[in-house]
């Protein structure tokens, strides 16, 4: 609880860029309905092959590759806000546009019970495990930032919350690492069968 009071401002910075990528892509997708297929569909490019490919692997291999593959935007949401915090700022708008054209093709399909259904029960694990990545990443760019305008001011620098920064980071760790091991074995175990309950 510590650490999210502390970093609450970058995560909840996130989660508004978040939702702005999920207005966007809801939008975008109701004035051109075309982006909701895989085939042909530039955002989608290269998808078709990832989703086939996860499709063949067993249930504990379809909970490793869902795992790993959130561990790796969270990872690249913290790291690379090296750069200025441009990445982290990416990845949140753009999971967001695929997020609201996704359930846009839902909705207009299956209706809001079949969205909710099959996002809400493995999104309140995953989605804020990669909130708090995306914020720990926009506070990393902060920190750089400011770094490299006070040195070129001559003012003093943030050294304190640097070495804060690199503690957090373990606890920071653990936390992400449970909620998207929870994430991704509600999302291939639970998940499916609320999705066929609900479908009758």
């Amino acid at each position: 609880m510590e650490l999210l009071k502390r970093n609450k401002n970058f995560i909840l910075i996130g989660a508004i860029l978040f939702i702005i990528g999920c207005i966007a892509g809801y939008i975008v997708y109701l004035n051109n309905p075309d982006l909701g297929n895989l085939e042909g569909s530039s955002i989608f490019s290269g998808l078709e092959q990832k989703i086939s490919f996860f499709q063949s692997l067993n249930i504990l291999g379809k909970i490793l590759f869902i795992f790993l593959n959130n561990l790796l935007v969270a990872l690249i949401s913290i790291f690379l806000g090296a750069i200025l915090g441009l990445f982290p700022i990416f990845i949140a708008l753009m999971n967001g546009f695929v997020v609201g054209i996704v359930a846009g093709k839902v909705l207009e399909s299956n209706g809001i019970g079949y969205l909710l259904v099959g996002l809400v029960p493995h999104g309140i694990f995953e989605i804020p495990a990669i909130l708090i990545s995306i914020g720990l990443g926009l506070k990393f760019g902060y920190l750089i930032v400011h770094t490299i305008v006070s040195i070129l001011l001559g003012k003093p620098t943030k050294d304190n919350e640097f070495k804060l920064f690199f503690r957090e980071l373990k606890p920071a760790f653990k936390i992400i690492l449970i909620l998207l091991c929870i994430g991704a074995f509600v999302e291939i175990l639970i998940t499916p069968l609320l999705i066929t309950i609900i479908g009758g």
